[in-house]
C-alpha cells in the first residue's frame, strides 16, 4: 500500500523553540510552509481547527492558490454549520485543490472547547452526532437529486450539492481512542488517524480498531509523530536535549499527569511518559514528560537511516500514512522532504514487494 506522508500547516512560523505570538496570522509564512510542502513531495498538509484558532477553511482555500500537487487533510468539527451546508463547502474547496482535499473529523477532546462555540452536547453525544454527520456528508456528496434525511441529530428535505467534489466521497479520516471514539472510526473512516505513539502501542490500536469494523470495511492507520534528525545517532541526541532546554526555558515544566486528560488519547501520552525518556529503538518522551503527557510530541531521534528504519516499523505494524514534523519549522519541512521522504517511500514500496509479490 502507498504511504502517505503528510505534514503540518501552522496560521504562522511560531514554533516552541522560537515562538511568535499566537495571534499573529502569517499569510506569507502560511504560503511558504505550503510551497515547501509541495516542492518536496509531501502528500498533504494538516491544517488544524480549535475553537480560538483562525478559520482553517479560509487557510486550505489560501493553500490550493498557491500550490501546484499538495493535498490538504481538513480539520473539520461537526455541529457547528449544517451538514448540508458543509457537504457543499466541502466539495467546492475539493474542487479548487482540485482534487486534492481530505477532511479530519474532529469529534472534540474538551467540554471546555466546545462549550467556548455554544457546544453543550456531552462526548458519547458528540460521537453519535460525528457518526450521522459523516453519513450525511457522504450522501449529499453522492445524490444525484436532493435527499430528504430525519435522524436523531439532523433533519432536512431537499438536501443536495449541485456542484459536486471531484470524487463521490471526499477521503475521511477520523481518530480518537475512546470506546466511543473508535467504534465510529471503525465505522466511518476512510483513515483512521492517532496521536503519536510506540510501534507496539500503534499495533494495539491497529488490532482494536480492525475487530471493530464491520465485515467489509478495512480503514487505512494514519500517526502522527515528531522527529529530531541528526547527521549522526549522537548528534541527533545532543539535538534533542538542546530543544529540550530551550522549551523548559519558554514554557514551565507541567507537572505528570496534572488533572486526568479529557480525552483518551492525551491520557494514552501521559501514560506513555510515565514508561522512561526512551523506548523501542529510537522514541523520545522528553517533550511528553516535559509537558505531563498532555501534548503530542511523542519523537523519533536518529540519522535519516535511523528514522526510516523505525518508521517501517509502524507501517509492518499497519500503519500506511504519517503526519511528519520536526521543532525548527521550515529547515525541518525542507530536511524531512529530502532525506526521509524518499527513503521511507522506496522502503514501503520494497516491503510491500517482498511480502506481496
Amino acid at each position: 500500500m502507498p504511504v502517505e506522508i503528510n505534514g503540518l500547516l501552522n496560521h504562522n512560523l511560531g514554533t516552541e523553540i522560537d515562538p511568535v505570538p499566537f495571534s499573529h496570522y502569517d499569510v506569507q509564512g502560511i504560503a511558504a510552509q505550503a510551497r515547501l510542502h509541495d516542492v518536496h513531495g509531501y502528500d498533504r498538509v494538516l491544517i488544524a481547527n480549535a475553537a480560538v484558532m483562525p478559520d482553517n477553511i479560509s487557510t486550505a482555500g489560501y493553500v490550493a492558490a498557491v500550490t501546484e500537487r499538495l493535498g490538504v487533510m481538513l480539520a473539520h468539527r461537526p455541529g457547528f454549520i449544517a451538514p448540508t451546508m458543509a457537504a457543499r463547502l466541502l466539495a467546492t474547496l475539493d474542487l479548487l485543490l482540485k482534487g486534492r482535499l481530505g477532511v479530519h473529523i474532529i469529534t472534540a477532546a474538551s467540554d471546555v472547547e466546545t462549550q467556548a462555540d455554544g457546544d453543550y452536547l456531552t462526548k458519547i453525544q458528540r460521537y453519535e452526532r460525528s457518526r450521522e454527520y459523516i453519513g450525511i456528508l457522504r450522501q449529499i456528496w453522492a445524490a444525484p437529486a436532493p435527499v430528504d434525511h430525519e435522524g436523531a441529530w439532523y433533519r432536512f428535505n431537499g438536501g443536495f450539492a449541485a456542484v459536486k467534489a471531484t470524487r463521490p466521497s471526499i477521503p475521511v479520516y477520523f481518530g480518537g481512542l475512546s470506546p466511543e471514539a473508535i467504534a465510529v472510526g471503525a465505522e466511518c473512516a476512510d483513515t483512521f488517524a492517532t496521536l503519536s505513539d510506540t510501534v507496539a502501542g500503534m499495533a494495539e490500536v491497529v488490532a482494536k480498531v480492525r475487530a471493530a469494523a464491520p465485515a467489509g470495511r478495512d480503514p487505512r492507520f494514519l500517526m502522527s509523530i515528531r522527529v529530531v534528525l541528526g547527521e549522526t545517532e549522537d548528534a541527533a541526541w545532543d539535538e534533542a536535549a538542546r530543544i529540550e532546554r530551550r522549551i523548559r526555558d519558554l514554557t514551565p515544566p507541567r507537572p505528570a499527569n496534572a488533572g486526568k486528560p479529557a480525552a483518551a488519547g492525551f491520557q494514552r501520552t501521559a501514560d506513555l511518559a510515565q514508561q522512561g525518556d526512551r523506548l523501542e529503538k529510537c522514541f523520545w518522551n522528553g517533550i511528553n514528560k516535559l509537558r505531563g503527557g498532555q501534548s503530542n510530541s511523542g519523537t523519533l531521534v536518529g540519522t535519516p537511516d535511523q528514522l526510516v528504519d523505525a518508521l517501517m516499523d509502524y507501517y509492518a505494524a499497519g500503519v500506511s500514512g504519517f503526519i511528519v514534523r520536526g521543532y525548527h519549522g521550515l529547515d525541518d519541512v525542507e530536511w524531512v522532504g529530502r532525506d526521509i521522504i524518499p527513503a521511507l517511500r522506496a522502503a514501503a514500496d520494497a516491503y510491500d514487494r517482498k511480502t506481496h509479490p
